[in-house]
């Protein structure tokens, strides 16, 4: 990432690319001014989530918001966007917490949050959720956010022209042996502890069962390592 490792990364949702300029508002705009104690003036880098690096100049700052006028712009490819992972919430929110910063940090840009039967812990708490990605996103200077959405259940994942692909054990298949396509969506479904129900699997199907590991993992454990191969 042209040699940025030392930089502080800010998220912007208000760009404006006609005027080259950017704002920096509420939670980002304290860390900026508050903690970090940028004045005008300062070079700062930032992000749009969607793949563009900007750097600029702080020109004004107002009570709540700082305003940047852009100076390069760096864009880059989603190389993973056709990769999706389907994660169980997990019993533990600490342990999704900590599958979903790695993931992050991987690169990986596209979640599905499920209530799998077996799931014990059936509520999310989705604010937070996209508050630990787009903190994750700007600790590995990241450019890409990544989308999380929420399936109440299997059945309610789109498969529907994508190749899908289930982690399981008992299968003699092994993970290096799949081929990664960047033509095609890809699923990836993860089961929670006790793994998914038979009928759980059967709505995934047709789908391809896929052997992670020779040992027993934990759910988050096998999401971080799957990521660490695939992305």
């Amino acid at each position: 990432m042209e040699y940025l490792s030392d930089i502080e990364l800010y998220f912007c949702k208000t760009i404006n690319r006609e005027l080259n300029y950017f704002l920096l508002e509420e939670d980002e705009f304290k860390h900026c001014i508050k903690v970090m104690r940028n004045k005008k003036g300062q070079e700062i880098y930032a992000t749009d989530g969607a793949g563009n690096l900007f750097k600029a100049e702080i020109s004004e700052i107002d009570k709540n918001t700082l305003k940047a006028e852009i100076s390069k712009v760096i864009t880059y490819q989603n190389s993973n966007g056709n990769i999706t992972f389907c994660i169980p919430n997990l019993r533990n929110p600490e342990r999704l917490k900590f599958a979903l910063e790695k993931c992050t940090e991987l690169g990986l840009t596209n979640i599905v949050i499920f209530n799998s039967i077996r799931s014990i812990n059936k509520n999310i708490n989705m604010e937070r959720l996209n508050k630990i990605v787009l903190s994750a996103l700007k600790q590995s200077l990241r450019t890409f956010l990544p989308e999380i959405t929420f399936a109440k259940e299997i059945k309610s994942i789109n498969i529907f022209n994508k190749s899908v692909i289930y982690f399981d054990q008992h299968s003699d298949i092994q993970l290096n042996s799949l081929s990664i396509n960047k033509s095609e969506e890809y699923l990836f479904i993860f089961g929670p502890e006790g793994g998914l129900t038979e009928e759980e699997i059967i709505l995934l199907n047709p789908c391809k069962i896929i052997k992670l590991s020779e040992n027993r993992l934990r759910s988050e454990t096998a999401i971080i390592k799957a990521a660490s191969v695939l992305l």
